[in-house]
């Protein structure tokens, strides 16, 4: 790869313009911070930064971008997790999904011991 140093120069400025695009983008309001797509191109900044650091390596730039993709990849997980997780609960509690959390309230009846379906007031 040190054969071809301007790609590995061209790696390098697209990872910095996917870097700074993407921050731009959140300060901007036209972009998710904790979004997927936000933590994917963070990662893929990294890697185009890594690939240029073949032709001169800076160990402090390689710690920074390892980090990226460390927690990048810890944050994609993470959201799955989260995602795999609401949908469990979506399967073992269906009358919520089809109603509504803010809509469906399960009630006891003060003449009867049993629980009854109500919507939510307000």
């Amino acid at each position: 790869m040190r054969d071809y140093p301007d790609l590995l120069q061209a790696a390098g400025v697209l990872g910095s313009i996917i870097y700074v695009g993407g921050f731009a983008l959140v300060q901007c309001g036209w972009a998710c911070g904790n979004g997927t797509g936000y933590s994917v191109s963070k990662i893929l900044a990294a890697v185009l930064v890594l690939i240029s650091l073949i032709g001169a390596f800076n160990l402090g730039s390689f710690l920074i971008q390892v980090g990226f993709i460390i927690f990048g990849c810890m944050g994609l997980v993470c959201r799955g997790v989260e995602r795999s997780q609401k949908a469990m609960r979506r399967r073992a509690f269906p009358i919520t999904e089809r109603f509504g959390k803010r809509h469906v309230a399960f009630r006891t009846n003060t003449k009867a011991p049993k629980t009854v379906l109500a919507p939510l007031e307000g």
